[in-house]
Parts: C-alpha cells; structure tokens; sequence
C-alpha cells in the first residue's frame, strides 16, 4: 500500500489494485476529486477497453512526476482540455502545457 497526502485529499492505492481517494471540506481537494475521476475516464476512453483505471491513474501520477506539476492541477487541465475549456490567464498555465504536450494529440 502506499499512501500520497495533498492538502486535505489523501490517495491510497491498497494491494489488489484498488485505490480510494478521500476529501476532507476543501473546495480545491474536492475540485480536484471530480477532476481525477473525469482525466482517468478520458484517459481510459482514449487507451481502449484494455487499458485500466489504475493504468491511468498511474500515467496522470507519472506524468506529474515527471513535469513536477500537482497531479490534481494536471487532472483538472486534461479534463478541461477535453471540455474545450479556454484556460483563465494565469489558471495551472504550467499544468495546462504539460497536459496539451501530453494528452492533446488524441483530444478532439
């Protein structure tokens, strides 16, 4: 098991490939709750049927390593990438780049 705190949101990934998240009242952990749930449904969607939730999970994880972005900014930034989501000014400009370079050939 390995666990990843984020202000008030915990990830837990437990052995059987289960992974639970918890928000505790934070409007930003929740924001970026919903936004995990919505990046790991486009990701899955996009891989093919194969292609799990865990494996996506790990891929956004993986590439928030690698770009040292929050995972929960690069969620929201993939998921309104694929809403089509025009980005404010100085909205995750940084998570925005990384999940265009990423994610943005096989978005619509």
């Amino acid at each position: 098991m390995w666990s990843h705190q984020t202000g008030n949101a915990q990830w837990r990934h437990l052995r059987g490939g289960i992974l639970t998240i918890e928000a505790h009242r934070d409007t930003r952990a929740t924001r970026h709750l919903s936004a995990l749930d919505a990046a790991i449904q486009i990701l899955t969607t996009a891989r093919g049927s194969s292609y799990s939730a865990d494996q996506a999970f790990d891929e956004l994880l993986d590439s928030s390593m690698r770009h040292q972005v929050d995972v929960g900014d690069l969620a929201e930034a993939l998921a309104d990438l694929a809403d089509g989501i025009r980005p404010e000014a100085d909205d995750h400009r940084r998570a925005r780049d990384v999940a265009a370079r990423e994610w943005g050939a096989f978005l619509p």
